[in-house]
C-alpha cells in the first residue's frame, strides 16, 4: 500500500516537471547578445544561435582567418552567457520550490 508521503513526492515531481517545461519554453524565446570586433551573435536560452551579424567594414578578404576566429569566439561566449542565464533561472525555480541544491545551486 502506498503511503501519503509517496503521493506527496509524486505530486512534487510532477510539479517540478511542469515548471521545468515552462522554463524551457521561456528559454526558447529569450535571447542574449554578445558583440565584439564588429561581429554580433544572438543566442537563445535553449543554447541555439538565433543570428550572426557581421558589420561590412570588418570583412577583410585577406584576413578571413581573423574573422573566423572572432565569429567562433563570439558564438561560444554568447552560448555561455545563455547557458549561465538558463542555469540561474533553473536554480531560482528550484529554490522557490524548496529544492535547493537539486541542480547544483
Amino acid at each position: 500500500m502506498a503511503t501519503p508521503n509517496f503521493f506527496q513526492q509524486a505530486k512534487q515531481a510532477m510539479e517540478l516537471r511542469s515548471q521545468v517545461k515552462k522554463i524551457q519554453k521561456q528559454l526558447e524565446s529569450q535571447t542574449v547578445d554578445f558583440e565584439n570586433a564588429g561581429v554580433k551573435v544572438t543566442a537563445r536560452g535553449d543554447l541555439t544561435v538565433a543570428a550572426i551579424v557581421i558589420k561590412p567594414e570588418v570583412v577583410d578578404i585577406t584576413r578571413l582567418d581573423k574573422l573566423e576566429r572572432t565569429i567562433l569566439d563570439n558564438v561560444n561566449r554568447a552560448l555561455k552567457k545563455a547557458k549561465d542565464d538558463a542555469s540561474a533561472q533553473m536554480q531560482k525555480m528550484t529554490k522557490e520550490m524548496g529544492l535547493d541544491g537539486l541542480l547544483g545551486g
